[in-house]
């Protein structure tokens, strides 16, 4: 079994914020402990040290893939420190997706911001989008993504973080070996008062895994906003939001291209990439969570529904 810590000092001995009872960074290392190294291959990204009071803890983000691989499932997690139900649903659930993979190729990234989880902090660095200031997500790949006025150029010369360097060089690292079948991401979002999908590969609207999901959340009693906005001002219809140039690691993943050290390559093209965003506003963490875990269980089928589907 993979242990959850490999060293004392590291940030997951670091009190984590629990007012909305959510799990330990601790607690969330150890659940990994589940998995099984028979099935699986663990990669640590090494991001740097970082001081709390005084001290050094070392800071690092695990990832996770199977020995099996091939045409894959990508669940991903924790882009947002403030949005803690999917690695929570992660770390609750994390025998059923051991046991799922030995029947098809994971890869997991199951929390992929640890200091803003700790902190409940949207981003490692800084509490919310401050003003005047350019976000910086751990989930940002424009450094790889084609700019949208010049193709010849990326969106941006340089990663906006090491941690966004470090997970799109796995990410980018793995798709050849697990090709993204279906990309599933988990989100929240506390601005609005209802909950939406967004589908960023080519199914779009029409994407079964998103309808599907969002039948989930009306069934768990999450209201669904089924047109309108979002706080970004993306447009949403019959609850799901397509079409999005966000430079997210979801976009990423969905890419027919990307560009590479100056030269075009091939994208991943994910054929489903769903990005699930629960609404979190006045709604208890333990029914978010619940929520998420119905999408983790029902993972399998998901992946076989995507299979069938046509490219």
């Amino acid at each position: 079994m993979f242990s959850g810590g490999d060293t004392v000092k590291t940030i997951y001995n670091l009190p984590t914020y629990n007012k909305d009872k959510r799990l330990s960074l601790f607690d969330i290392y150890k659940s990994y402990s589940e998995i099984n190294k028979n099935y699986w291959i663990k990669n640590i990204l090494n991001i740097s040290k970082i001081k709390y009071e005084k001290k050094e803890f070392s800071y690092f983000i695990n990832t996770f893939r199977t020995k099996k691989k091939g045409k894959a499932l990508w669940l991903i997690a924790g882009i947002h420190g403030e949005e803690p139900a999917g690695p929570n649903a992660i770390s609750k659930n994390i025998e059923y997706i051991n046991k799922l993979g030995k029947k098809i190729p994971i890869v997991l990234l199951p929390l992929c911001n640890p200091i803003g989880y700790m902190k409940n902090w949207r981003y490692p660095y800084s509490k919310t989008i401050q003003k005047d200031k350019e976000p910086k997500s751990v989930g940002d790949s424009e450094h790889c993504l084609i700019d949208l006025k010049d193709t010849r150029k990326p969106r941006r010369n340089n990663p906006i973080l090491k941690e966004s360097e470090l997970i799109t060089k796995f990410v980018l690292k793995q798709v050849k070996d697990y090709p993204p079948l279906l990309v599933l991401d988990l989100h929240e979002d506390d601005s609005v008062s209802d909950s939406y999908i967004f589908s960023q590969g080519f199914l779009r609207h029409k994407d079964p895994i998103a309808k599907e999901i969002i039948k989930l959340l009306r069934k768990r009693k999450f209201r669904i906003k089924k047109f309108g906005f979002t706080s970004f001002k993306q447009k949403i219809v019959n609850g799901i939001v397509t079409n999005v140039k966000d430079d997210s690691i979801d976009e990423l993943l969905s890419t027919y291209r990307l560009i590479i050290n100056k030269s075009i390559k091939k994208g991943p093209q994910g054929k489903s990439v769903v990005v699930v965003e629960t609404n979190s506003k006045k709604i208890k963490l333990k029914k978010r969570v619940t929520a998420h875990s119905y999408i983790i269980k029902n993972l399998l089928k998901y992946y076989n529904i995507t299979k069938k589907i046509k490219s």
